[in-house]
Parts: structure tokens; sequence; C-alpha cells
């Protein structure tokens, strides 16, 4: 079929002239469709954007760099303002866009076209909650005002009382000196009447008073006969390998090991009557007194009344005491003096260090004699327990009187009693080695009826930076290592002892907590009025909510020990001066621990 007609002739954009040729028909050279060399090379130069003689001239007044004052420029002056006065800042007026109308067909199909078409309607934008806003910083957790609160401290009560279980009597005024606990278990150590060493045969013959009775050493749900002199135990300290084992510290200078009783899902109800049993001692050449552990808890130092600290290894102390035999224990690995012997002088603070300087353990002495002649002397040094001699001295001569850690381990904080009753507080780079001051204070009177007191304890809080100083004339004070030469930041103080004549301890004891955030911390202190309170330093003196009271005693606190409620310890544990122990536990809404 022939297709090729008039009709479609027009429509061919190639006429048969001017087709392309076939592949095999071959170009001759002078054909225009190819270039040259030579013209390829002038093609590619007339591309060079470098070559200035390329471009054409720009008018000089074009030029945005001219600032030739060729131009003159109108500017009209600015209107006045009525009054004559002008604005302090521009005004920023709001700029209005054009937006594309909706189209009445879908205005209705949508949610927000239902509600702009509601009359008095004004969208406002929402807010938090005002419980959110107080917390904006913890999304969708509410963060109580009050320190006391989220702690939750007011839900405390007390859940088991021991009254008179150790054997201080109200005429007595003995006291409980430590109480340690792991899970499951509470053990105490208190004072007895006539409890004190013995140092010679008439003294351990003598006939014992009448109220030297049980329950010096005190395990919840144990049991003692009295037929003999009980003596005062000084320190209580749980094996930091086995929590079923513990070690004590007593005027009979004995350091003794006990074994608690194992206890099952079968021998449940048998062993609760079960007590304690010593598997072992150790006889010491003065009355025995502080369990110190290391911070690896590897070795542990034991005081002594004659000037002598003993360092033994855990595991070697513990092993050599089982339930079925009791081995000879072996001989200490390093016994330090903290004094000269001539010097009549008793072991008082010993520390480890801690992370850096865990090797070093730190060491004070204070006169037996506290009116005597050299009464305001004392020896304080640093010891390298991994080469067994002594590293360096420190700068304080008087006597100790209470000492801290920072928990980094890189400073000491020392606290001695000089003469005229003088106080200095001294702060220490013990990560540098070094024995001298690099800040300096005195601890002044907080009440003005007690010329003289005593450092009871002292310690860091968890950043390092605040230290609490706990005192016998009813007070705790709270500096800031950084501005340790300014004095405190802040006192609080316990009721004002109202009993003159009878003996008074002060705030024993003081601890600091952290909130559940970590971003607020507090004191936690026991004094003269029988209360365990909690103090806010974001709160003024003056608010009702300082000093919350978390216990409250009939006898002065003696000791208080806080624990960890999420490992299974008991949050609070107070011991008073009547020989009482109370155990502390949250409540629920229904009141049940």
């Amino acid at each position: 079929m022939d297709c090729s007609n008039d009709a479609h002739e027009q429509n061919n954009f190639l006429s048969r002239a001017d087709a392309l040729p076939s592949p095999s028909q071959v170009l001759p050279s002078e054909d225009p469709g190819h270039d040259s060399e030579d013209e390829y090379a002038n093609y590619m130069a007339s591309l060079n954007i470098s070559d200035e003689s390329k471009w054409k001239p720009v008018p000089v007044s074009n030029k945005a760099e001219d600032f030739s004052p060729n131009g003159e420029l109108d500017v009209e002056p600015a209107r006045p303002w009525p009054g004559g006065l002008r604005p302090s800042r521009l005004k920023h007026f709001a700029s209005h866009y054009p937006v594309t109308p909706l189209d009445p067909i879908y205005k209705e199909q949508y949610f927000w076209g239902k509600l702009n078409s509601v009359p008095g309607f004004r969208p406002r934008a929402l807010k938090p909650p005002a419980r959110l806003r107080f917390a904006s910083h913890l999304p969708g957790r509410t963060r109580p005002l009050k320190l006391f609160q989220d702690l939750a401290y007011d839900k405390l009560a007390a859940v088991q009382s021991h009254r008179h279980s150790a054997s201080g009597l109200l005429t007595s005024f003995l006291a409980i000196h430590k109480i340690v606990q792991v899970p499951g278990t509470i053990v105490a150590c208190a004072a007895a009447s006539g409890g004190h060493p013995d140092y010679s045969d008439e003294d351990r013959e003598a006939s014992p008073q009448l109220d030297n009775n049980a329950g010096t050493l005190v395990v919840l749900d144990q049991g003692r006969s009295s037929s003999k002199k009980y003596y005062t135990v000084n320190d209580v300290l749980f094996n930091p390998l086995n929590p079923k084992q513990f070690l004590s510290t007593g005027n009979d200078c004995q350091v003794q090991i006990w074994q608690l009783p194992q206890v099952d899902a079968v021998e449940m109800i048998e062993s609760v009557t079960s007590v304690p049993w010593m598997m072992n001692s150790i006889t010491l050449g003065d009355a025995a007194q502080d369990l110190v552990r290391s911070s690896n808890g590897a070795n542990i130092a034991v005081s002594c009344r004659d000037g002598t600290v003993s360092i033994f290894k855990t595991m070697n102390l513990f092993a050599s005491s089982t339930e079925f035999r009791a081995m000879p224990l072996p001989d200490p690995e390093t016994k330090l003096h903290v004094a000269p012997p001539d010097a009549g002088h008793a072991t008082g603070t010993v520390l480890w260090g801690c992370g850096p300087t865990e090797r070093l353990i730190y060491t004070s002495s204070e006169p037996h004699d506290s009116d005597g002649e050299g009464k305001d002397q004392g020896f304080h040094h640093a010891y390298d327990m991994s080469q067994g001699r002594e590293l360096f001295p420190f700068s304080a001569n008087e006597a100790g009187d209470a000492g801290a850690i920072s928990p980094d381990g890189s400073s000491y904080v020392l606290i001695t009693c000089g003469e005229n009753n003088q106080h200095p507080i001294r702060l220490y780079d013990v990560a540098r080695k070094s024995g001298h001051a690099i800040a300096e204070t005195t601890l002044e009177a907080s009440i003005s009826q007690f010329s003289s007191f005593e450092v009871t304890a002292a310690t860091f809080s968890s950043e390092g930076r605040l230290l609490a100083v706990a005192r016998s004339d009813n007070a705790t004070h709270m500096y800031d290592i950084r501005m340790l030469t300014k004095g405190p930041l802040v006192v609080f103080k316990h009721k004002e002892l109202d009993v003159i004549g009878s003996p008074r301890y002060g705030v024993v004891h003081a601890c600091w907590v952290e909130g559940r955030d970590r971003r607020r911390v507090g004191i936690v202190s026991g004094g003269n009025d029988g209360c365990v309170r909690v103090w806010d330093p974001m709160l003024a003196l003056s608010d009702k909510s300082q000093g919350k009271v978390l216990a409250r005693t009939e006898f002065d606190v003696a000791y208080f020990a806080l624990g960890d409620m999420w490992a299974g310890e008991k949050p609070l544990i107070l011991g008073h001066c009547g020989g009482g122990l109370y155990v502390y536990d949250h409540l629920d809404g229904d009141g049940v621990p």
C-alpha cells in the first residue's frame, strides 16, 4: 500500500535532500559537520572567564562599592511626636500575610472550622496544670516543695520498740554507742555501769554493780544471762565479705568475732529464738575502741586505748573462725603507734582514705587525762599501708577531736582542741601528700552558756563541697570548704539545754541525705531534745518546716542510723541514753510497713 500521498508531504519536517546519510556513507573531510582541531581550541579559549578582554566594562557609578558623593539622597525629615516625646525603642508591628480563604464547602468538614464558626469563641493556648509547671524539669512527675516530703519522712513511724534493751537505766544515763544493720539484722552496742576496763586483779574480782546486766551487745531477738560482769561495748562492724558475721570491741580488751544464726525456710521458727555465738576473740593490750574498714573492705583497723592501731586482713581475720572450730587468729599485718609510748596518749580518730588515697590511713591521738599536763597536745600522721611506714605528719599539734575524708579521697579535714578551748579546723590536700593546711578557721561557741564544747562528728556531703560538723553544744554547723575561712554558712540548733549537771552529749551524730532527684541535700541530726530532725539548707531558719522531727524519745538521742530502704534496710533506727532501741519504717495508706 502506498502511503506517500500529497496530503502528507507538507508534514515532513526534513526534506529528502536534507535527510541524514546512512551509516554506510562516508562524509568528506571538508564537510562542515566536523570541526577541525584549531576550531576546537579557539572555542575552548573563548570560554576562559579569566580573560578580561572577554568582559564588557561596568560603569563606575553602578558599582556597589562606590562611595563617592556623586549622587545625593533626599532624606525626608522625621515627623515630630506629639508632646515632643519619642519612644525609647522601636515598635514592632505584626505582619499580616494574605491567606487563601477556605472554601465554604470544606469549612464545616474540619473541627477547627466548626469551632471558629461558634459566635464568641476565642481559641487560647493550653497551659499545663500547676503541679506540672512547678516540676517542669521532671516531665510527668510531681516534685514536693519540701525535702521532708521528697524523702517520704512524713510517712515514718515506729514499728518495733525495745525499751531498755541495753543496760542503761534512768539514773545512769548510759547510752547506745553504735548501731549497724544489714537487710534483716540490726546490731547495737551500749555502755554498762562499771563496765570500764580492769587494770588489776582486784578490779576483775570486784562484784558488778546492780545495773550491770545483759544488753551491752544487742542483736534483735537475743537473750543472755546476767551471771557475770558485763563490759562496755565500744563498736560493732559487719564483715564486709559476709553479712552473717560481725565484730565487736569492748573495755574487756577483746575483739570478738560473732556468727549470726543461719535462717532458712525449714528452720525459720526454731532460728528466731537462737542467738549469735562468739566464734573467736583477740586480746589487745588495752581497751579496744573503734573498728574502721578500708574503702574496698580488704582491711580492718582496730584502735586501742594504749595508742596503737592494729591492721588485719579481712579474709585472714574471719577465715580463722568457723562454725565447728576456732583456729589461732593471725597476728596483725601492721601495728602503728600513733603517739610515743611515754606520751600517755590514746588513739583518737582513725580514717581510711579512698579513691587515689585508699592505701593511706590517717590517725590522731588524744591524752588520757583531759585535765592533766599535756592535755592540749596531740600527734597526727598519715601512713602508707602498702609500704607499712609513715608517709608524712600533719601540721596540727593540738589534741585530736574529729576528722572527715571527702568522697573522692583528695581532701582531709582535721578538727582539734587546743588551749582555751579553741577548736581549729584545718583542710589538707592529701592527694598531693602534703601535711600543711591549705585553709584554716576556728570554731566558735553556738550557745553563750557553753564556753566549752567538743566536736562529736564531721562528715562530707556526697559531692565533697559541704561539711557538716556536729557539736556537743547541741548545734550542727555547715561549711563550704571552698570558703572555709569565712566561717559556717548556716547553724542548725536543737532545743537549748535546760538540765544542768547531768551528762549531756549534744548532737551525737549527723549525716547527709539527698532528694530523689539528687538536686537537694539535707542534714539529719539527733540532739539533747530527744529528737532526730532533718534540716534543709534551701529553707530559711524561720521556716516552720526547718528542723522537722523524724523521731522523738523521752531520753537524749545517743545514736541513730539511716538505712537504704531500696536495699532492704530500715530507713531509721534510733537508740537513746536510756538504753532503748526503736526501729522506724515507712507506712502505706493503710498503716502497713
